[in-house]
Parts: C-alpha cells; sequence; structure tokens
C-alpha cells in the first residue's frame, strides 16, 4: 500500500513540474517566432535578357534574412512587400525585421532602430540614349540632377530618391514618373515613359547588365548628398533592443565565418568589393 502511494505521490509531483515547464517553454518558442519584411521585386518585361530567377535582389534580401534567422534559432514567417511599407510595418511593430536595402536617414532613426551596416550605397541617374543626347546638348555636354529641366524622372515610391525628386520638381519643372518596385522604376524606361530614372547605384548595376547593349545607361555622377547615399541596414522597431544586438551578433558571426561574403558573391558579386 504504502508503494502505491508513493508512486502516486510522485505522478503528482511530476504532474505539476510540467505544468509549471511547459508554459515557459511554450513561451519561449513564441519569442522565437518572428515576422520578417522582405523587398517585394517585380519582373521586367521581355527586352530584358532573363535568366529565369525571381530576381537576385529578392534573393539577396531573403538569403540573408534566412540565415540571420538560422542563427538566432527564430522561425521566421518572410513577406515580401512594397519599399514603404517595410519601413511602416517595421515601425507600427507588426513585423519584427525588415531586409530592404534600407538607408539609414536621421527621419527614419527616429522610428526605427538599424542593424550595423551591410553595405554602402549612392544614387545615378539612369537614361535612355536618346534622352541622354538631347538633354547632354542642351547642357553643354553635362548631365546633372541639378540642372534638368522639363525631364520625366521615373523613382521607386517612398524612397530617398523620390522624396529628392519631389523637392526638385516643382522649380524645375520634372515629371515624376512613380514605381512601384525597383525593377519597375526600370521598366518606365524602357517603356518610354520617362527619359530618366534615378535609381540605387548597385541595384541599377545589376539591372542594367541583364539589359541588351545600349538600351538605357548610366549618366552623371554618383549622388550621396541630401541622404541620396549611405550605409544600408537591416530595420527593427524602435523598442526591439535585445533582438538588435542579436542581429548584430549574428551579422558579425556570418561576416567571421564568411558565409556574408558567401551569400552576397552568390547573388550580387560586385556588393563584394
Amino acid at each position: 500500500m504504502k508503494y502505491f502511494l508513493l508512486r502516486w505521490h510522485l505522478s503528482l509531483r511530476f504532474a505539476a513540474l510540467t505544468l509549471v515547464v511547459l508554459p515557459f517553454c511554450s513561451a519561449e518558442a513564441e519569442a522565437r517566432e518572428l515576422r520578417v519584411a522582405t523587398l517585394l521585386t517585380t519582373t521586367l518585361q521581355p527586352q530584358s535578357k532573363s535568366d529565369g530567377k525571381t530576381g537576385a535582389i529578392a534573393e539577396l534580401n531573403e538569403a540573408l534574412a534566412r540565415e540571420v534567422c538560422r542563427r538566432l534559432t527564430a522561425r521566421c514567417t518572410l513577406q515580401a512587400l512594397p519599399f514603404p511599407e517595410i519601413i511602416s510595418e517595421v515601425s507600427a511593430g507588426n513585423f519584427q525585421l525588415g531586409v530592404g536595402n534600407v538607408l539609414h536617414t536621421p527621419e527614419r532613426e527616429t522610428r526605427l532602430l538599424f542593424s550595423q551596416p551591410l553595405w554602402r550605397s549612392s544614387s545615378r541617374l539612369v537614361g535612355t540614349p536618346q534622352a541622354i543626347r538631347e538633354y547632354r546638348q542642351g547642357n553643354d555636354g553635362e548631365i546633372n540632377l541639378l540642372s534638368l529641366r522639363n525631364a520625366r524622372i521615373a523613382v521607386e515610391r517612398g524612397t530617398q530618391q523620390h522624396r529628392y525628386v519631389s523637392a526638385l520638381a516643382p522649380e524645375r519643372k520634372l515629371v515624376i514618373v512613380e514605381a512601384t518596385t525597383i525593377e519597375n522604376t526600370l521598366q518606365q524606361l524602357l517603356d518610354g515613359h520617362a527619359d530618366f530614372a534615378l535609381m540605387p547605384m548597385r541595384s541599377a548595376y545589376f539591372l542594367l547588365a541583364k539589359q541588351p547593349a545600349n538600351t538605357v545607361n548610366f549618366t552623371g555622377p554618383a549622388l550621396i548628398e541630401q541622404g541620396l547615399g549611405g550605409t544600408v541596414h537591416m530595420i527593427l522597431p524602435k523598442t526591439a533592443t535585445s533582438l538588435l544586438a542579436e542581429v548584430d551578433t549574428a551579422l558579425d558571426a556570418m561576416r567571421a565565418d564568411g558565409t556574408f561574403q558567401r551569400i552576397i558573391r552568390r547573388y550580387m558579386p560586385f556588393l563584394a568589393d
């Protein structure tokens, strides 16, 4: 009888311990589920030389996000969003991490936390050969964004390029052609809806390399002033200081063991310089 009472008593203690431990484990598991916003991209129309891939820009962002999640031992759900929604949704706390070529700016710093820099970026005009010839003749052979007048400029909505051209447009009589993605920005040139596009130089370099020769070209100097260049980061909600430390630790480890460089070289090798 004593034997059975002892077993019953031990069973009760084990059950009580399980009730204490399981909620803790469940809460810990929930804490490692992260929603990650990545950059939405679109496919260029048939003028481009397609290699059948969904787009190295999107794949690069996704690969970096997944590797960070793996090192955080987090179960991440990735969702592709238009660029301005990445910033607003992460800022609102609807996503715990954003990976979408986001430049650090003082205004964004009031709303977001920034990881350590991923790489540096600048902006540059891209134009059709016809537009470059016409505007070069009217500007003493020099094409500069500040000297352009009555030109149609394509920019991705919600970006620093969009903000900058919008500020110039009234005085310079520029027509802003808004695009939904970086690929769509270039598509406006290919379709004849714009004379020039102001684009992040590294992303544009990748897209132009896939176009037939002399379809579109860079023109004018690289621009970094007025928020058009700087460092690119992953972004987090303003309150996510603990997660930020983990993300930076993961990025440090990725660089130390060469994983970061391998991912860059696989999708956009010109970023690895």
